[in-house]
């Protein structure tokens, strides 16, 4: 009978044992689903909060009068191809060290900025362009921050905002269709080709 006894015991310790390791995997698996549903309103929160940057980016880059900015940033970039302290390291990075002499791709550089026309429709052109797009973003990532507080140009602020949306425009080209147009007497999108 003792032994029957002690054999109960050892059963409903063993019982006690399970439901606690139950109790245990049970508040485990709830710290672990809110420990996910962190992360994910976490993941929200920041994707909402970038989303909220690009459109208050979007809205100063419509509100600035854009009178020559464009064009100051443009020809900032196409000196800073040009520049012989520079040319190398773009040979490198643009044509991954192809077949091109410094003469050749100094050549190249110079016909394409005599036929840049300073307008939005270049400027989507220089965008979307295979090579002098990547050339670009990375002029405006690394170096056009340099160019601006060195240069002598009125409103820096709006400078820095046309910048900014230009890196935007390089990562993600479907905020292109925020620059205007222009065509002869008539004001239009990128995006509304009618």
């Amino acid at each position: 009978m003792e032994s029957f006894l002690n054999c109960q015991n050892n059963l409903d310790q063993n019982q006690e044992s399970i439901y606690e390791s139950q109790e245990n995997l049970t508040m485990f698996m709830q710290q672990s689903q809110f420990k996910n549903i962190d992360s994910e309103v976490s993941e929200t929160i920041q994707f909402s909060e970038e989303e909220q940057e690009m459109e208050n980016l979007i809205n100063s880059f419509d509100s600035i009068t854009k009178n020559n900015i464009s064009k100051n940033i443009i020809k900032a970039f196409f000196a800073f191809l040009t520049d012989k302290n520079n040319i190398n390291s773009i040979l490198e990075f643009a044509y991954n060290g192809g077949s091109f002499t410094l003469q050749q791709a100094l050549k190249k550089i110079k016909n394409f900025s005599q036929k840049y026309n300073y307008n939005n429709n270049h400027l989507q052109k220089l965008i979307l362009h295979p090579l002098y797009g990547k050339i670009l973003e990375f002029y405006l990532t690394f170096e056009a921050q340099q160019w601006l507080n060195e240069s002598k140009v009125q409103q820096k602020d709006k400078h820095l905002i046309y910048i900014n949306f230009l890196k935007l425009c390089c990562a993600n080209t479907s905020y292109l269709k925020n620059l205007t147009k222009y065509n002869k007497h008539r004001k239009f999108m990128f995006n509304d080709r009618s």
